[in-house]
């Protein structure tokens, strides 16, 4: 199981930018309701940022993948106002006992 986090500038949208996790390999929990929690990664606690796909509107495919997104304000990438930011993403699956951790994402928003 995998969750891969991709951000880039929302087409249009100055200012804004597009969050994107994909995940694959969750063939047992095919159906089950998934979110993802978007962190920012720091040396004592961890920025609750924000959160894609609460509600249960979202599925693990058939094939066991998932994509989840979303068009936040650059303010919400924001977590270092000091310097460069680190953001990943926690991905919950219903039934799932862990959440999977996605790649971490290092730049200025």
């Amino acid at each position: 199981m995998t969750a891969k986090l991709f951000i880039s500038p929302a087409e249009g949208q100055p200012g804004r930018y597009l969050v994107v996790v994909n995940g694959e390999g969750f063939n047992n929990s095919v159906g089950k309701s998934v979110a993802a929690r978007i962190r920012g990664d720091d040396p004592f606690f961890d920025d609750r940022l924000f959160s894609i796909g609460v509600g249960g509107f979202h599925h693990v495919a058939f094939d066991g993948t998932f994509t989840l997104s979303q068009v936040v304000n650059r303010s919400q990438l924001n977590e270092d106002p000091e310097g460069r930011d680190e953001v990943y993403a926690l991905v919950d699956v219903e039934g799932l006992n862990q959440s999977v951790r996605s790649n971490t994402i290092k730049r200025s928003f």
